[in-house]
């Protein structure tokens, strides 16, 4: 079946009737192809003299945009930028003013401080002006004192030494006394006492040589001494030890039964030998067992005093307390410089402690050594005394008294 329709004729673009070919054209309508022809011909040739123009415009407007939007974006830089500025300058600012306003504190912080510095070296200046005027009197008051109240002073002082030395033994009570006199002898500053002062020097140099005892470290033997009698066991069970003091108890290690050496049978012996050497080793084992269950039933002592082992609970806490009595009278003799009866005591303690306490234990033997080491320490010093500073008062004070009367 053949396809019967016409062909698309090409479209033909109409006229433009303000121009001549288009007046033309409605003119004479019945114009033939060739003047349609040469119409579309000349239309080609005004298109293409308008594109350039279009091309140049269109160059142009984007050339504008692109400016536009350059300045644009520029613009919002520059705003940006002065945005950030400002928030740096507004920063700055603000720590400008606390920093002023922290100098100003400062400022008068230091102006507080020189103004407490200024009133502090006032008072200073003040002190130290009565300080000199105290200082003065008291040069004044030493100057015009009179020799007899002087050589009082110093008198009273030496007696104060002597006294120290003779009653209490402490020697450095006593140089403490005999260098308040030379200061004061010192301060006064007359030539007819530099004799005295010799005198006392030559005494605190024989007072300063003495060797004296350490109180305090014998004193803490003696309380280490007072704590072991107060724990270390009795021949008899009491409050303290109920048990006793057996050696294991002491902390010395109980001793084995001493073996018997029985013939060990050889490993490729007969069965009726190892049996018989078995039954040999029966009685000396069950001896063995038989002393370690009795070992703590029975316990054999040598005892010196019988009555030890008589006493009653109280009679043992009695004899506890006796022994710290005498242990504070042992004190009271080391602080009076009492050499007979520390010695009497500590041998008194040192037999009690043999008699009536266990000598297998650690703390007896300990408690033992130590009183015997007390009693053996030797409490009285040679102490000098002062009679020489005192001969050479009492020669002033006499040369003194025969001027005046003299004088008189």
């Amino acid at each position: 079946m053949t396809d019967k329709t016409p062909a698309t004729a090409p479209a033909v673009e109409p006229a433009d009737p303000s121009t001549p070919a288009s007046a033309g054209a409605k003119s004479s309508p019945a114009k033939g192809a060739g003047s349609s022809q040469g119409a579309t011909s000349s239309r080609p040739r005004r298109t293409g003299g308008a594109s350039p123009m279009v091309a140049t415009l269109v160059v142009v407007v984007l050339l504008a945009l692109v400016l536009v939007a350059a300045l644009w974006m520029q613009r919002q830089q520059f705003l940006a930028a002065g945005r950030e500025i400002a928030s740096r300058l507004d920063s700055v600012s603000s720590a400008l003013a606390q920093t002023r306003a922290d100098t100003r504190q400062a400022l008068a912080l230091a102006q507080a401080q020189s103004e407490r510095v200024a009133a502090l070296e006032n008072s200073l200046r003040e002190a130290q002006s009565q300080y000199s005027a105290l200082q003065q009197a008291w040069q004044d008051f030493n100057d015009n004192v009179s020799d007899d109240v002087l050589v009082n002073d110093v008198e009273r002082l030496l007696t104060i030494a002597d006294q120290q030395l003779r009653l209490g033994g402490s020697v450095s009570n006593a140089i403490v006394a005999l260098e308040t006199a030379q200061s004061r002898l010192a301060r006064a500053g007359r030539p007819r006492y530099a004799s005295l002062q010799q005198t006392i020097n030559g005494d605190l140099d024989r007072l300063r040589a003495v060797k004296t005892i350490d109180v305090a470290a014998q004193a803490a033997r003696i309380d280490r001494l007072v704590m072991l009698v107060g724990k270390a066991p009795l021949l008899v069970p009491d409050a303290v030890a109920p048990s006793g003091a057996t050696p294991a108890a002491a902390g010395a290690p109980v001793p084995p039964p001493p073996a018997v050496a029985q013939p060990v049978p050889p490993a490729d012996a007969a069965w009726w030998q190892r049996w018989r050497a078995e039954i040999a080793s029966w009685p000396e084992r069950a001896g063995a067992a038989l002393v370690r269950e009795l070992g703590d039933l029975v316990r054999v002592q040598r005892v010196d005093e019988p009555s030890a082992l008589l006493l009653s609970p109280e009679q043992a806490d009695q004899l506890r307390g006796t022994l710290r009595q005498r242990l504070l009278t042992v004190q009271l003799a080391l602080l009076m410089r009492q050499p007979d009866i520390w010695k009497s005591e500590l041998d008194t303690v040192v037999r009690t402690l043999d008699t009536y306490f266990d000598r297998r234990s650690a703390d007896t033997l300990a408690a033992v050594g130590m009183a015997r080491e007390l009693a053996q320490t030797e409490i009285k010093v040679a102490v000098p005394d002062v009679a020489d500073s005192l001969n050479a008062v009492a020669a002033l004070r006499a040369a003194g008294s025969g001027s005046s009367q003299g004088r008189d």
